[in-house]
């Protein structure tokens, strides 16, 4: 391996409910009520989509109103922005070792989110992972096609000089196993307690499993 790929939200960035609550504050920005009857089934669709653009996600819950949907996503934006200044945005505990591990064993870091690229790079900073990671990408990045089509990981392995062949991608969500088996990535691995379980994980085509990114170095063989 040459290069690992790694999500952000859930996977290196503890989420605990934060990137749903922001779902929501962006939700009640359009005047969606998240305490009414019918949030439940907005609620279950947004937790089983929610591994993709968020702009999209949006979209989907709003039934295709892309004009409320990016007044939506600016109010999701402006949460996670003051969740980052709060400090209320932490990395996974042992993420910043796991991605120390993997540079000083040579590979290269990409992490892949579905937020914009400012956005993403404020949670970045707020991680203090900025100095620990060679590349940050979004579907901005690759013309808005994220999650689970594979272009984020083919532009993550272009940029770093290998092949999704060389690349080890780790994340929560069955859309980051589709788009690593899409890729053709040489190991797949899915991160229990995200956004879905083991069992669709591997449904999905996980080559493996872990309860935690601290666990991928020694997946690779790699001192942790």
């Amino acid at each position: 391996m040459q290069l690992a790929v790694l999500d952000l939200a859930g996977t290196t960035m503890a989420d605990d409910g934060l990137v749903l609550a922001a779902l929501r504050a962006g939700l009640r920005a359009v005047r969606v009520r998240v305490d009414g009857p019918g949030y439940p089934a907005l609620d279950r669709q947004a937790r089983s989509t929610m591994d993709r653009s968020a702009i999209t996600v949006l979209g989907e819950l709003l039934d295709g109103d892309m004009y409320r949907a990016r007044r939506a996503h600016a109010a999701f934006t402006e949460y996670l922005t003051v969740a980052a200044d709060d400090g209320r945005v932490r990395p996974v505990p042992g993420a910043p070792e796991a991605l120390d591990a993997l540079r000083a064993a040579g590979l290269k870091v990409a992490l892949t989110c579905g937020f914009d690229p400012a956005l993403r790079d404020r949670l970045v900073v707020a991680l203090g992972f900025e100095a620990q990671v060679d590349l940050l990408l979004s579907p901005a990045d690759v013309d808005g096609r994220g999650l689970p089509e594979p272009d984020l990981l083919h532009a993550a392995a272009r940029r770093a000089g290998t092949e999704t062949s060389r690349t080890a991608v780790a994340g929560d969500a069955t859309a980051d196993i589709d788009a690593a088996v899409r890729a053709g990535a040489g190991l797949v691995i899915g991160v229990r307690g995200g956004a879905h379980g083991e069992p669709r994980l591997r449904a999905a085509g996980a080559d493996a499993v872990i309860d935690s990114v601290a666990e991928l170095p020694p997946l690779l063989g790699l001192p942790s």
